[in-house]
């Protein structure tokens, strides 16, 4: 069976005109599995790329003068990956369409464009802060995987299957799949609830239900994650997204707008309009106490309040174009970050409104956001799924706390003699730390470009420092001269080239810091590097 396609705002991803079966009866029987699960480690190493790797900036265009100087100061960004999207059995590449995270394991889905089913959940691995890796990888054919969230210690995916495959689903492609895992690892064992519509949408989960909406005529459904059936249902068309937060369930519909059920009953407490969207765009919400966060496609993202309705804040798309549009929405300590599709991604700070820090730096389209811990994941379609890690201070650190927070703009120019101290988390383009100067910082640092220590000067670091691109044409440099010393208490990843020119020096305190050199290393003469460190990618011998 074909689909039928909607426009959809991330990468014309494909959602489904819906029908109005009821085939709530239809759960006791089970489909076939089919899934093919791939935990072989040098075939998924081979989708996991670097290219673009490294330290990324936040630019904020609407700043000028001084004002765009000492912006974007405080919010240190790493790419650390990529993931290629899968290539199913028919040879044809899948794209992301959904995130959830659960502990150190990061579960990503894959849908079909067009017409054709196909699906596909990668388990990544964040153990490592620097260095992800794709740990296992299932492909389950003739079903899109929509959407995930856990319920327990299963996997919980919203899907559409194509009928054709399955007797089971007469003319109602939506599934809800809860799959068994294996030390948080996929598995084949899993219990299939057949829903009306074509497509489920999203899902949602606390300790002892699960949710699962369905788009264009469809509706809310409440399952026990006990018995794994349907427990209750209530129908509100055009449903695109579900949020849960205390004893709430609040579903995102384009053209219905907002409404709020109890968890325990589903009786509506609160509805209230948003702005309308088009058919069967991908959208999603995201909650920070009564604030509601939703993504509202060319009208950008609107803010209400959840217990009144009331809207906070409206937040336009910059620039008027078709693809420009806000897709996904996920709020993560503090921070709003919203997918513009082709405007790509932007990071907000809470306070009583959200204030724009700026647009991400990188390549592509941002069709999917989720944030979760220390990263970032958005999802760029058939361009794979961006890892982005945010460089938070390390807490740790006491003896720093009298430092001043780092106000010297993006280019630092420390000159011969000056000695200066910083605390938290600093993100620079550049740092010139030229004869007998002293530089101090404490948290976390990130440096776009190139780091270089001049003769006799001094960087003690504390914490973290994250600096270059990983293997550019010109490639970025760390670059220490005569007499001059980097002092390391933490960890170190240079994505560029390292030149170690004659009588450099590196000390490592403590026994537990560590430096990770992508790029070459250039070594001079009389070269002196002191203390306990691991060396992950043994570049300093």
């Amino acid at each position: 069976m074909e689909k039928n396609v909607y426009l959809l705002s991330f990468l014309a991803m494909s959602l489904l005109i819906g029908c109005d079966d009821n085939n709530d009866n239809k759960n006791d029987g089970q489909s076939s599995n089919n899934i093919t699960i791939t935990s072989d480690q040098s075939a998924l190493n081979q989708r996991l790329d670097l290219t673009n790797s490294g330290v990324i900036s936040i630019e904020n265009g609407s700043l000028t003068g001084k004002l765009a100087e000492v912006a974007n100061t405080s919010f240190p960004l790493v790419q650390i990956a990529e993931v290629k999207p899968p290539v199913d059995a028919n040879g044809r590449t899948l794209q992301a369409s959904h995130v959830t995270v659960n502990g150190n394991y990061a579960y990503v889905s894959y849908i079909m464009r067009g017409d054709a089913y196909s699906g596909a959940i990668d388990v990544i691995d964040v153990s490592d802060p620097y260095k992800p890796k794709l740990v296992t990888s299932a492909l389950i054919p003739n079903t899109d995987i929509t959407s995930l969230t856990f319920s327990g210690s299963n996997l919980i995916i919203g899907a559409a299957k194509d009928v054709d495959k399955d007797p089971l689903l007469s003319t109602n492609p939506a599934i809800v799949l809860n799959m068994e895992l294996s030390s948080g690892l996929l598995t084949d064992k899993f219990k299939t609830n057949y829903l009306e519509n074509r497509v489920t949408t999203d899902v949602a989960a606390n300790t002892s239900n699960y949710f699962a909406v369905t788009g264009d005529n469809g509706s809310l459904f409440k399952l026990s994650s006990s018995t794994k059936e349907i427990t209750g249902k209530t129908a509100i068309a055009d449903l695109r997204s579900i949020a849960l937060t205390g004893d709430k369930v609040v579903t995102l519909s384009g053209t219905k707008g907002v409404n709020v059920y109890n968890q325990s009953t589903l009786a509506l407490q609160k509805s209230f309009t948003t702005s309308t969207d088009v058919s069967g765009a991908k959208r999603t919400m995201d909650i920070d106490g009564s604030k509601l966060f939703v993504s509202e496609g060319a009208n950008g993202l609107g803010v209400y309040d959840i217990n009144s309705g009331s809207k906070l804040q409206s937040i336009a798309i910059a620039t008027a174009g078709e693809d420009n549009v806000t897709n996904a929405v996920s709020f993560n300590d503090g921070y709003a970050f919203v997918a513009n599709g082709a405007l790509g991604l932007n990071v907000y700070q809470s306070s009583t409104q959200l204030n724009l820090l700026g647009s991400v730096g990188i390549a592509g389209s941002s069709n999917y956001v989720k944030s979760s811990g220390n990263y970032i994941y958005v999802a760029s379609g058939t361009g794979g799924l961006k890892i982005i890690k945010m460089e938070k201070p390390n807490t740790t650190f006491a003896n720093c706390t009298s430092y001043i927070v780092y106000n010297q703009g993006k280019d630092l120019i420390l000159n011969s003699n000056d000695i200066k101290s910083y605390q938290g988390a600093t993100a620079i383009n550049s740092a010139i730390i030229n004869s007998s100067a002293v530089l101090t910082h404490c948290g976390s640092i990130a440096i776009l470009n190139n780091l270089i220590l001049n003769s006799g000067g001094i960087f003690n670091m504390t914490g973290s420092l994250s600096q270059g691109k990983y293997q550019q044409s010109n490639p970025t440099e760390l670059i220490i001269n005569n007499n001059a010393l980097l002092q390391i208490e933490g960890s170190v990843v240079i994505w560029g080239d390292l030149r170690l020119n004659s009588g450099a020096k590196i000390n490592f305190i403590g026994n537990n810091s560590s430096i990770t050199i992508y790029g070459k290393v250039t070594k001079g003469s009389n070269v002196t590097i002191t203390g306990t460190y691991k060396d992950t990618e043994n570049k300093l011998k």
